[in-house]
Formats: structure tokens, sequence, C-alpha cells
């Protein structure tokens, strides 16, 4: 179990989380209100969806309605994985990434979008979490399965739909 403070380069540690664990990942939340992908593919999406090729996980991906370019293709990029259920809430403003697999979970926090320029360019801060424990025995595990929770909550919400 551990817990981190990171400030820079917040999304590509979840992409290396990822990619690290792409061979036992079995569900990724991705709650953001922005998305973005560079065209390059070396963005933390395109890692994102690189390490999930081949794989049955699920994604469930929370977002406001691309308005925007950069915003609609990282949206049909995750699109593309045949196990991604995308919803949109024009409300939300949290951004909350986890990755749930078989001996492991992990989830990080706080105040990056999942863009390119959150990744690079914003002062960010999030906090990571990693357990190997699941359910709530231990004071990480119960914080990653709280925030499991209010995913599956958050995605519940009346003003939270599937994307059209």
């Amino acid at each position: 179990m551990s817990t981190k403070i990171l400030t820079e380069n917040v999304l590509t540690a979840f992409a290396d989380i990822v990619v690290a664990n792409k061979r036992r990942l079995y569900r990724m939340w991705l709650v953001a209100p922005w998305i973005g992908s560079d065209t390059d593919g070396t963005d933390a999406v395109a890692r994102i969806m690189e390490a999930l090729k081949a794989t049955h996980c699920r994604v469930v991906v929370i977002t406001r309605r691309p308005m925007f370019v950069w915003h609609h293709r990282a949206v049909e990029l995750l699109a593309s994985h045949p196990q991604c259920e995308i919803f949109v809430c024009e409300t939300l403003h949290t951004k909350l990434y986890i990755v749930e697999c078989n001996g492991f979970r992990a989830a990080i926090f706080g105040s990056p979008n999942l863009t390119p320029a959150a990744n690079l360019r914003n002062r960010e801060l999030a906090i990571e979490f990693r357990s190997t424990v699941q359910g709530r025995s231990d004071p990480t595990a119960a914080l990653i399965s709280e925030l499991v929770s209010y995913g599956s909550f958050l995605r519940g919400q009346d003003d939270v739909r599937p994307i059209d």
C-alpha cells in the first residue's frame, strides 16, 4: 500500500500504471470534464488505449459533452475500445482515475483533467493511492473502494447519461 503526492506528469503516472498492469486489468474509471488526445499518439489517452488492445478490460468514462475537436477525438478514441461505456455530465468537475486489476488497485484524484496540457504545462496536484489488498481491511484499500463507489454513484445520477 502506498500514497504519494503528484505535482508533475500526473497523467503519465496513471498511464504508466495502466501499461505496467495491462495483462491483469479488469476495470478502469476515467472521470474528467475534459479529455484530450494529441495526434502524435504519445499522450496519456493514446498510451492507455494502446495498453487496452486485446484486453477485455471494462472502461467507464464520465466526461462533459465534447464541444471541441480535441475532446471529441479523445472520446472517439476511447469509444473504439469494445468494453468502453461513455457517459456525459454537463456539471462534472471531478477528476478521478482508477485502475482495478487482479491483485492490485490504484487511484489518482486531484486537479488535472485528462489532457496533454494538464499533464505537461499546467500546475496540477493529485494524490495517488495503490493497494494490493481488496475490500476495506486496510485504510488505503478502503479509500480506493470508496472512490470506486463514488464512480458508481456518479454514473447512476439522473444528470449522467450515456453519450449519444
